[in-house]
């Protein structure tokens, strides 16, 4: 893996390099300055494969770098991790709005260096195949209207979304949370009702479309309170808001619900693309050991398949759209 790490410290950026060759990373490339990296970046043949980035550096700071990292297309989804000995909730809050993946403490510890960069290592090599995989679909076997290059159940990257990271990521901030000691945050879920129906019947494109625009619906909702987002795969959204008050989620719900309705979805043919979710009631975050991370994910996003299942039950109101003036039942 081609590792570039940034830092204005020259003593940390010969620290990083022998702990990296030490566990097996020898291809490490600095830089001493955000304004070095970017130039790097911008002329270096081959790409890097992970960066690491600290973010109290003079001049351009790591989350000034993060950002402008993200704008370009060869590093739009580069493992980003940062380093840092600042634990406060907004230099966390910027550094993952940012586009970063991962956080590294300072001082260092060399098992918990080793566990990032892994991680990173498995992202690039998820990609590599995923990237190998959906070129032989496209090449060999054109897209019908009910098939598609990707899973239900697979990550699918959402873009031009506020606060919208990968999943990876977003249990990353969750820990760097915990460690910060806070506890003004809550998780919860967003599931799309029967979203397998939606699945068999769209095409690639259009189910991209609605998964989009169901987390764009929620970013509106929750933009006021502050969040962090996820898309789970098979329909579910994880959320990290930072609005204090537990509450029960059947007033979000509907304000999510009314956003989406508003919408007026389609499919390509212009026919309704009805879309409803479900969310179960938030909890507080738990990263300790007896309560880890994807357990905390799996039961929010289980506590929303629920509700979806309760409400089937349910008698069910006259879905009404206004077209042309016109009420459609």
């Amino acid at each position: 893996m081609k590792i570039l790490a940034v830092d204005d410290n020259p003593d940390i950026l010969e620290i990083l390099e022998m702990m990296a060759c030490s566990i097996g990373f020898t291809d490490v490339s600095t830089a001493l300055s955000g304004e070095i990296a970017l130039n790097i970046l911008k002329n270096c043949e081959v790409s890097f494969d992970c960066l690491l980035l600290d973010i109290n550096m003079t001049g351009m700071d790591g989350i000034e770098l993060c950002k402008l990292v993200r704008t370009m297309p060869a590093y739009r989804k580069t493992p980003i991790i940062m380093l840092t000995a600042m634990t406060e909730k907004n230099f966390i809050n910027r550094a993952f709005q940012a586009g970063a993946t991962d956080y590294a403490n300072k001082p260092f510890d060399i098992v918990e260096l080793n566990a990032r960069l892994r991680m990173a290592e498995e992202v690039v090599a998820a990609r590599h195949e995923a990237a190998t995989a959906i070129s032989i679909v496209d090449t060999h076997h054109p897209e019908a209207p009910n098939q598609h290059a990707f899973d239900i159940f697979d990550k699918i990257e959402i873009e031009g979304v506020e606060h919208m990271t990968e999943y990876a990521a977003l249990g990353n901030y969750l820990t760097q949370l915990s460690r910060a000691g806070l506890v003004s945050s809550q998780v919860f879920a967003v599931k799309i009702d029967e979203v397998e129906a939606i699945y068999a019947r769209s095409s690639s494109e259009e189910f991209i479309y609605a998964l989009t625009e169901v987390a764009d619906a929620i970013s509106d909702v929750m933009r006021s309170s502050g969040y962090m987002m996820a898309y789970a795969g098979n329909g579910a959204f994880v959320v990290i808001s930072n609005k204090a008050t537990l509450e029960p989620s059947v007033g979000l719900e509907v304000e999510i619900q009314d956003a989406l309705d508003e919408r007026n979805l389609e499919y390509d043919n212009s026919d309704p693309l009805d879309i409803k979710i479900s969310i179960g009631n938030p909890m507080r975050p738990n990263t300790s050991k007896n309560q880890r991370i994807r357990r905390t994910f799996d039961r929010m996003i289980a506590r929303a398949e629920s509700r979806a299942l309760r409400k089937r039950s349910e008698p069910r109101s006259l879905n009404i759209r206004l077209v042309n003036g016109l009420k459609l039942h």
